[in-house]
């Protein structure tokens, strides 16, 4: 009886192929982690986006409640604990139209410091008419333009993404995204990312356009902005007022 033919033991990798294979997937990593990073990063701008229109639809419903005036964090004395910016948030949560504080806060934000507040208003205080402490501490990711009024143009600016600038450029060390852009919500309904405002908004006194979004705010209004030791913003705790476009 003739023997099986005997099976070519199979030949291990030489040297030179591991190495290649390391380098292959060396590579490909160098290209899909980037990739993979960037698609997240364009993910949880969408929410952020997202946030800022409900953020918007919320201060248009509480308007319907308050004479047709969105919040306006210099006539709102019944809310306390923290500075004019935070009840800007707090007169939508106090309305019950929106009481979420994430929806403040951007994931891809620098200056967030991972943790969510439990709440804007404090729980334990039944008159609801107290801003929760955590709330208070966080570096709120929007600019809020209060004082505004539904008669006010649609193309009025009503928040914006922390960091713009008068120039139209984001600030690197205090954007949201650094440098790179941010979303702007209009009394209109929109919400639009810009990588620079250069004549994006329209005065309301002259209708020509702008590019320094006070110029794009009415004489009555005002800009409040959690203020940041990394770098300037144009709103600030107390209001920075509208600048009349000449």
């Amino acid at each position: 009886m003739r023997a099986p033919p005997r099976r070519p033991a199979c030949a291990g990798f030489t040297l030179i192929e591991l190495l290649t294979v390391i380098a292959i997937i060396g590579i490909l990593a160098a290209i899909l982690i980037p990739t993979v990073g960037s698609v997240r990063e364009r993910a949880q701008r969408a929410v952020d986006g997202n946030n800022l229109r409900e953020i918007t639809k919320a201060a248009m419903i509480y308007a319907g409640d308050n004479n047709d005036r969105l919040p306006d964090p210099a006539t709102l004395t019944t809310l306390s604990g923290g500075g004019p910016v935070h009840r800007w948030p707090g007169a939508l949560a106090k309305n019950n139209v929106l009481s979420e504080p994430s929806f403040y806060l951007a994931k891809n934000d620098p200056l967030f410091n991972g943790t969510y507040p439990p709440a804007i208003l404090t729980p334990t205080v039944a008159a609801r008419n107290q801003l929760d402490p955590d709330f208070v501490a966080a570096t709120l990711a929007w600019e809020f333009v209060g004082g505004l009024r539904m008669s006010d143009p649609p193309t009025t600016p009503v928040a914006f993404t922390r960091g713009l600038q008068p120039s139209g450029r984001w600030d690197i060390n205090s954007g949201v995204y650094r440098d790179t852009g941010g979303f702007v919500a209009y009394l209109g309904g929109s919400v639009v990312f810009y990588t620079s405002t250069a004549e994006a908004f329209t005065s309301p006194t002259s209708g020509r356009k702008v590019t320094d979004i006070r110029n794009a705010i009415p004489a009555h209004a005002r800009i409040y902005a959690t203020p940041t030791p990394a770098g300037p913003t144009i709103g600030t705790l107390n209001g920075t007022a509208a600048v009349a476009d000449n």
